[in-house]
């Protein structure tokens, strides 16, 4: 996997593309860049899949963003960046900030998403919460420290204590991201978020929505009551697991994509037939 850049309306665009085959584009949570998926592209490599796993801005190696974006305005980037490489229809996947802006990508872009995956997605809207994780990253930034706290907070115990090689590749993320960047991106994606009811509401094409039974960020009984009450997507929630579904099991990622192009070939079928 070689890493790639693309100029964009928002900046510079950094990507990891791998494979043939159907496309999924893959959009990372927060503090996190394109290694958040290797596990899962690892998996798909042998399965006809074409994966582009994005570095956020301002993470990894992509440069911080032309001003503030919401993640309406990303959603809009992921088609800018699909245009580019001539790619029509797509299944998309994206974790906690990539689920939001996941929502707004299937709501907006419905006709170029094939099927959707977000995975531990906040859903209720909030207006001033989070501000430890706000302060914290404005006065630690991408420092050791930093990563270790945000480690314990975001991952399972389970994780921590079985795979401390998961942990450690989480944690080496931090070096890489540009702490103003990642302050806006707190801030309008935890500070200030509509939430996204109104949006799983709306959505028409394949989803699944999945929770981490361990995630203390956004625990996962009221997540999944709002997701089930709110949208008619599949709901799974994923024992001894955190906030970051596919660094702590990517086997369950892996199998939620291959079962939503299971279920987009036999909608397909069904349509064909009559």
């Amino acid at each position: 996997m070689s890493l790639s850049k693309l100029k964009t309306s928002k900046g510079s665009l950094a990507f990891v593309e791998n494979g043939e085959g159907e496309t999924l584009v893959l959009w990372p949570s927060l503090f996190t860049d394109h290694t958040l998926y290797d596990d899962v592209i690892g998996a798909l490599a042998d399965s006809r899949w074409r994966t582009i796993a994005i570095d956020g801005p301002g993470f990894g190696a992509s440069t911080p963003p032309n001003g503030i974006v919401q993640p309406s305005g990303y959603a809009d980037l992921v088609v800018e960046l699909a245009d580019r490489l001539r790619i029509d229809k797509f299944y998309f996947a994206g974790t906690s900030w990539g689920g939001q802006i996941g929502a707004h990508l299937g709501a907006k872009h419905s006709d170029r998403i094939s099927g959707l995956l977000l995975m531990n997605t906040p859903i209720e809207p909030s207006h001033g919460g989070h501000l430890f994780e706000l302060w914290m990253t404005r006065i630690l930034g991408n420092t050791a420290i930093a990563a270790n706290g945000v480690a314990r907070n975001f991952l399972a115990l389970k994780t921590v204590e079985s795979h401390p090689e998961r942990v450690k590749r989480f944690t080496s993320t931090f070096a890489s991201f540009d702490k103003r960047a990642a302050v806006q991106a707190v801030d309008t994606t935890l500070r200030h978020f509509d939430g996204i009811e109104t949006l799983l509401a709306r959505l028409t094409i394949p989803t699944t929505i999945m929770f981490g039974a361990e995630d203390a960020l956004y625990p996962a009984d009221r997540s999944v009551a709002m997701a089930r009450s709110a949208s008619k997507a599949e709901v799974v929630v994923v024992q001894d697991c955190g906030h970051l579904i596919p660094l702590e099991a990517p086997e369950a990622a892996t199998r939620a994509v291959v079962g939503l192009r299971a279920l987009v070939d036999l909608q397909d079928a069904n349509a064909e037939e009559t």
